[in-house]
């Protein structure tokens, strides 16, 4: 059996020293080197894939029940954004209107006992901002209609008072008169 011949690309034992001998030694070294770490790399990567695979779902967890929160306040915060525009709409006209119950009262004390009222309306002018009001009312006696307009005339919040109709009918003996009264502008 003849000997069997091998190729080999490193070196003999007698050129262990030449140029090329060296270099192939140490092309050979540095590429284990290389192989190794660059498997170390990819099992490091490997290994952290299950790692990043977790956090990956914890996230996607973490994001569905924040989607589930905001998805189930929706509602909620539509009424209530809805609420406070219905609330700073009253706060606005709140502001801009007179205050009626000073008015009012001052108009209760200017008017005697056995005066009454059929009925009684402000109105507002918007653009002189001045309030007044139309009254319809009735008394059984005359006196007690020149007092009213006498005491309307005199009270401090009412800048003019204009009488509309006096009337008197004989079926129900009642004096009916109808005034609009313009009230001064508070100093608020």
């Amino acid at each position: 059996m003849p000997p069997k011949k091998e190729i080999s690309l490193l070196p003999q034992e007698e050129n262990s020293q030449s140029p090329l001998a060296r270099f192939l030694r140490w092309a050979t070294g540095v590429g284990r080197v290389v192989i190794v770490f660059t498997e170390l790399i990819v099992i490091l990567a490997f290994l952290s894939r299950f790692w990043l695979d977790r956090e990956n779902a914890d996230l996607s967890e973490t994001l569905r029940q924040q989607k589930a929160i905001i998805t189930s306040t929706k509602e909620f915060e539509k009424d209530y954004l809805s609420l406070q525009e219905r609330l700073n709409y009253i706060d606005k006209f709140y502001k801009n209107t007179p205050d009626f119950t000073r008015y009012i009262r001052s108009l209760v004390n200017t008017v005697p006992n056995d005066i009454f009222f059929q009925s009684l309306s402000f109105k507002k002018q918007p653009e002189k901002s001045d309030l007044s009001c139309l009254a319809q009312l009735y008394s059984y006696q005359e006196s007690s209609l020149i007092n009213f307009i006498t005491n309307a005339s005199l009270n401090p919040d009412i800048k003019s008072i204009d009488v509309r109709r006096i009337e008197k009918k004989s079926r129900d003996n009642k004096y009916y008169l109808d005034v609009v009264i313009s009230f001064k502008q508070s100093e608020a």
